[in-house]
């Protein structure tokens, strides 16, 4: 089923704001955090059910991407020249209703369109649940962007 840009937006916002009023536990070093998104930039929100597509960006535009289990790593873009990472990404656990070792949260990265071109966004994990090891293609994920002016 189809997710429409609204709800990816509305993910989004409600990501940002429960970051922003219950802290998130940063991971991962990386590089300086870019200059940000431009005023007139469209917020684009990637999630689970994107792995595999291809989003078309401007320069300008932030992606974020919102991944649905805490055990996802992650990783910067294949191309800095095209698409950086705007902060180190978040893990954002749940913290009621989810059993220990569930991974129940998210994992959440921010990324600038800084140049034209492609770039592939990619993230791992070993683990898709308590005590289950990910198989096949469960432990991976990978999205394309192409940037254009």
């Amino acid at each position: 089923m189809a997710v429409s840009n609204t709800l990816r937006v509305l993910v989004g916002l409600v990501s940002a704001a429960v970051l922003a009023s219950c802290g998130a536990v940063m991971t991962g070093g990386g590089p300086s955090p870019s200059p940000g998104p431009t005023p007139e930039a469209r917020p684009i929100v990637a999630t689970d059910s994107d792995n595999g597509k291809t989003f078309e960006l401007h320069v300008g535009d932030r992606l974020e991407v919102n991944l649905a289990s805490t055990y996802w790593t992650i990783h910067e873009s294949s191309d800095l020249s095209v698409l950086r990472l705007a902060g180190p990404p978040a893990i954002s656990p749940q913290p009621n209703g989810c059993v220990p070792g569930a991974g129940c949260g998210l994992a959440i990265a921010s990324f600038d369109a800084v140049g034209k071109g492609s770039a592939d966004v990619t993230a791992s994990r070993t683990s898709c649940g308590e005590a289950m090891r990910c198989v096949g293609n469960a432990g991976s994920y990978r999205l394309t962007v192409v940037v254009v002016s």
